[in-house]
């Protein structure tokens, strides 16, 4: 799994490519923080997560989140068996949509293979549930291809639906810089 250092460095490379976007809350997490991919780190802490595109780069995969009740791409938390936090991504996708992972092509985005397309850090409401305090996520996400046909089986215990989006109608759904990101680099 990446170290401290190893964040620091993809996030630098990151920020090479989009200077124009502000990560200062996650600069000041690495800064303040040890615990990097701790769940129970409620200061934040690092996840992964997939946007997976159909073999033509026409749509994108996004399921129903059962808390949330939107459509988001797939991911979660990184796990210790994680090697990185991009394995962690692919984990999370195929867990989480039903898809094998040799269906699931990553694309490389930058000259360093680790590097996601799209840093976001999000607020996370407190869960009582699950005895969670209010917290940041600083969701590291990655762009994968999906080699099979769009008939897809979502796990019920991880989404309460699954659909496919086309890349022009992701901007009404919240991801208009991350499509924008995708479209240029698929077509």
């Amino acid at each position: 799994m990446e170290n401290k250092q190893d964040i620091n460095h993809i996030l630098q490379a990151y920020l090479d490519q989009f200077q124009h976007e502000d990560h200062q809350q996650l600069l000041h997490f690495l800064k303040r923080n040890e615990q990097l991919y701790d769940r129970k780190n409620f200061n934040g802490h690092i996840t992964a997560s997939a946007f997976i595109a159909d073999a033509g780069a026409q749509q994108m995969l996004l399921l129903k989140h059962k808390l949330y009740d939107r459509y988001l791409q797939p991911g979660g938390h990184i796990e210790k068996g994680d090697s990185s936090v991009l394995d962690a991504a692919l984990r999370e996708a195929s867990e989480e949509t039903g898809i094998s992972v040799a269906n699931l092509i990553y694309i490389p985005v930058y000259s360093i293979a680790n590097v996601p397309l799209d840093i976001n850090s999000h607020y996370i409401p407190a869960n009582k549930n699950k005895n969670e305090k209010e917290h940041i996520h600083h969701d590291f996400r990655y762009l994968f291809v999906y080699s099979g046909d769009k008939k897809i089986k979502v796990p019920p215990s991880e989404a309460k639906d699954a659909k496919w989006v086309s890349l022009s109608a992701l901007a009404e759904i919240e991801v208009s810089i991350v499509a924008k990101k995708i479209s240029r680099l698929l077509l």
